[in-house]
């Protein structure tokens, strides 16, 4: 049995995954439950075989953001900018401007743009704002303190469309993790490799970005949010999707308990209201005149 599910779990199917992207997926997918994850991972150590399938880098220490929370879609978004690597100039980058939808985790907008200023981001908000019917009042946008997050045109469109916006607290210099973390998926995740060489024109990032995007919404089981995709999140259907997994657990059982070891099954309860971390200090906020 032990040799059937490492077979299983090196086909050409799931063989390029993560073992828990590979888990759930088999799961929600294929109604496949072979094992526990946490057999599966000894069963793979035992074997040599559970070495990260794309590179890493070491973690950092990230201080926590502060108070702010979403029960639904388009409450809370974040935002930042990441470079991507020209592979034609040395010390040449194109820079993706990217929204992160917090209660979600969905990536709702994804932009690649040859420069890092007020100007593009400017038109990349204001789209984002137009594509998802944005009011006034609605939708707290948090961000650091980059130049092109509190230029004035920036400042000035917030301020037109009636946002509640945030900044990273002085001298923290990592106070947006949603945003960081998502770039992190986009760096060093296995799912669709990030070209090491970089990019030869910015068309081609922008092609590579909204591909991994949209990869990362329909397809990354994301563990913040009960390891359902972004997608099946923002469109309200993780509960669903959490039924179903309960009961292809719970017909496991049934037909072979052997495999398990007490009564417990997945926890397959939807995440609620997700923070911007309640714990620290208050955020620094600014509601804009007439805002809601």
């Amino acid at each position: 049995m032990r040799e059937q599910i490492v077979e299983r779990f090196c086909r050409e199917d799931v063989r390029d995954l993560s073992l828990t992207q590979a888990f759930y997926k088999l799961l929600d997918e294929n109604k496949e439950y072979w094992c526990s994850l946490s057999t599966l991972y000894r069963l793979f150590r035992a074997r040599g075989l559970n070495a990260r399938r794309a590179p890493t880098r070491k973690a950092r220490l990230r201080s926590r953001p502060t108070a702010y929370s979403a029960e639904k879609p388009n409450e809370v978004w974040t935002w930042d900018i990441t470079y991507l690597r020209s592979s034609t100039y040395t010390g040449w980058f194109y820079y993706a401007y990217v929204i992160v939808d917090v209660y979600s985790r969905m990536v709702v907008s994804a932009r690649v743009f040859d420069a890092d200023n007020a100007d593009f981001a400017v038109r990349f908000l204001g789209d984002a704002f137009r594509k998802y019917g944005i009011r006034p009042g609605q939708l707290v946008v948090h961000s650091d303190n980059g130049a092109s997050m509190k230029a004035a045109p920036t400042m000035a469109l917030l301020e037109k469309n009636g946002i509640i916006f945030s900044h990273s607290r002085p001298r923290v210099s990592n106070d947006n993790p949603y945003s960081e973390s998502f770039f992190r998926t986009l760096k060093y995740s296995g799912d669709c490799l990030y070209p090491r060489d970089g990019f030869n024109s910015v068309e081609e990032a922008e092609q590579w970005v909204q591909s991994f995007v949209e990869h990362y919404n329909e397809h990354h089981r994301h563990r913040g949010i009960r390891m359902v995709t972004p997608g099946q999140r923002y469109r309200c259907e993780d509960a669903e999707v959490l039924r179903r997994r309960r009961e292809t657990m719970l017909e496991a059982r049934r037909n072979h308990p052997e495999r398990w070891i007490g009564d417990s099954v997945l926890n397959c309860t939807p995440i609620g209201r997700v923070w911007l971390n309640p714990e620290n200090g208050q955020l620094e906020e600014k509601r804009l005149p007439g805002a809601a």
